[in-house]
Order: structure tokens, then C-alpha cells, then sequence
């Protein structure tokens, strides 16, 4: 196995991309590259247009991981990558710090519904408004999406909200949600309610599923009120017996709350001592 690795400063990207490597690439049907990594590099709409067509050839199809990460893509590029997505057997697609905003979120929906391939999802710090969380919503619904990241954005209560409502009804099989700063408090739209009218919806979530890990909420201001939902909604899935997950939230809050909360949303490491030595002859 193989992977494309590509520094900041490098024009790695731009050689293995451009259209006489490409074409020998294709020529040969390489096959022994399953990851390909950019960061912080800006990646040009003619460069996603051949590592498109690359991925589209049946000797691509193995690569498992994609992470172009603050590649400065546009609309297009965007939009040319995402109809390459149904193709193959990508595992983890990372876009953080590119502006995806809304429009290219719906693409997304799009090309990854009926995805049955992708586990885990990356878009934090995307320029997503609230629109985007019914949009993450029903992808969740079309696909089989294991880790969803989405920090840094503005979903905000309605969007998480929603996000998280689906979550509930739907019985998705979601383990890791991250949802870190996105102005998910009392500033939303003035409404100070907001915020526990969405840590009600997160209560019943986490004393039905049996398949959350981790959930973040940190740097979301949610306020006393919410955070003694979200300590309840612990407390419950305790009493019922459910495995336990790790939940995390921001310390701006009251004292006692945010200890209980940092105490029950602490994932157990159960099963990690040392077993207990068997005696001679027994």
C-alpha cells in the first residue's frame, strides 16, 4: 500500500496530478495507492479535474482516505470532486478549511447518498449555516456514516437541533458526532431558550443510543439550564444500563454541573487492568 503525502510548500500535488503523469498512471494501472493528503496547500480546478478523472479509473478505486485540507477549493472543484465520490471505496473524505458553505454541502448530499463505503466524514471549520444541519441529516439517513466532524461551523440550535432529532428517530448508528463551536447558545437569533430546547432533543438521544462514543460540544455557551439536560440525559443512560460514552462540553457553566457531566461523560476503561494472577496449581 501507498500514500500521497504533500507538504505545504511542495508541488507534489501539481506532479502527480498534472496530465502527462496522470496519463501514465493510467497507462501503467498503478494500483498501490490507497491515501492521498494535501494540506495547506492550494489545489487549482485543473489539478481536482485529472486527480478526478485518476480516481474515476477502475485501478484507483482502492484509495480508502482523501484529506484536502485548506486546499482552497472552489465551487467547481468541489462539485467535480463530489461526482467522483459514488465511485470506489473511499473510507474518509477530510475537507476542513475549505469554504464549503451550504451550496457545496447539498452537492455532497447528493453524490454521497446511497454511499455504503464512507465511515467517516470530516468538514469542520466549513462555512455550514443552519440550512446544513437538515442537509447532514438526511445524508446520515442515506448513507453509513460512522464519524461525522463538523467543529468550527455555525450550525447553531436549529441546525444541531435537527441534526441531532434525526439522530434520535431514526435509530442511525452514528459513534463519534463533533459539533464544537457552532454557536450553539443563548445568542442565537436572541433566543435564550434555544439552547435548552436542543439539549432536551440531546437528553433523549443519549438514553436511546447504543451506539454513540463521543460527542463533542465544546466552546458552545449552552448555559446552566442546558447543561442540567445534558447531565440528566447522562444520569438516565446510566440507570439504563447503556455503555458508557464520552461527552464533552464547555466549562463556562455552573460548577457542579460541569463536574457531574465531565464524571458521567467519561468513557469507561473497563476491561484494561491487569487480570488478577491464578494460583499454583489450581
Amino acid at each position: 500500500c501507498a500514500s500521497i503525502p504533500l507538504s505545504a510548500k511542495s508541488n507534489v500535488f501539481k506532479a502527480v496530478v498534472s496530465t502527462q503523469s496522470t496519463g501514465a498512471l493510467r497507462a501503467v494501472c498503478y494500483m498501490k495507492i490507497r491515501e492521498i493528503y494535501s494540506w495547506r496547500t492550494p489545489v487549482s480546478d485543473s489539478d481536482i479535474v485529472e486527480l478526478a478523472l485518476l480516481l474515476e479509473t477502475p485501478c484507483w478505486k482502492n484509495v480508502s482516505v482523501i484529506e484536502l485540507v485548506d486546499a482552497k477549493l472552489s465551487d467547481f472543484a468541489l462539485a467535480r470532486l463530489s461526482r467522483t465520490l459514488p465511485v470506489g471505496r473511499l473510507k474518509k473524505l477530510v475537507l476542513d478549511y475549505n469554504s464549503i458553505k451550504d451550496e457545496g454541502m447539498a452537492n455532497l448530499l447528493v453524490c454521497l447518498s446511497g454511499n455504503t463505503e464512507l465511515q467517516h466524514l470530516s468538514l469542520n471549520y466549513c462555512n455550514l449555516s443552519q440550512e446544513s444541519g437538515e442537509l447532514l441529516a438526511e445524508l446520515l439517513t442515506k448513507s453509513a456514516i460512522l464519524h461525522l466532524e463538523v467543529t468550527g461551523n455555525s450550525l447553531q440550535c436549529d441546525g444541531a437541533a435537527t441534526l441531532i432529532n434525526t439522530l434520535t428517530t431514526q435509530d442511525i448508528a452514528l459513534k463519534t458526532l463533533l459539533l464544537a463551536d457552532n454557536g450553539i447558545d443563548a445568542h442565537d437569533s436572541g433566543k435564550d431558550r434555544g439552547p435548552y430546547l436542543c439539549a432536551k432533543i440531546i437528553r433523549r438521544w443519549l438514553t436511546c443510543t447504543q451506539y454513540l462514543e463521543l460527542c463533542d460540544l465544546r466552546d458552545n455557551e449552552i448555559g446552566d439550564l442546558a447543561a442540567r439536560e445534558i447531565m440528566d440525559g447522562l444520569m438516565d443512560r446510566k440507570t439504563a444500563g447503556l455503555k458508557s460514552l464520552q461527552f464533552l462540553v464547555t466549562c463556562r457553566m455552573d460548577a457542579t454541573i460541569y463536574k457531574t457531566i465531565v464524571s458521567l461523560g467519561k468513557k469507561s476503561g473497563k476491561g484494561s487492568g491487569k487480570k488478577k494472577k491464578r494460583k499454583k496449581g489450581k
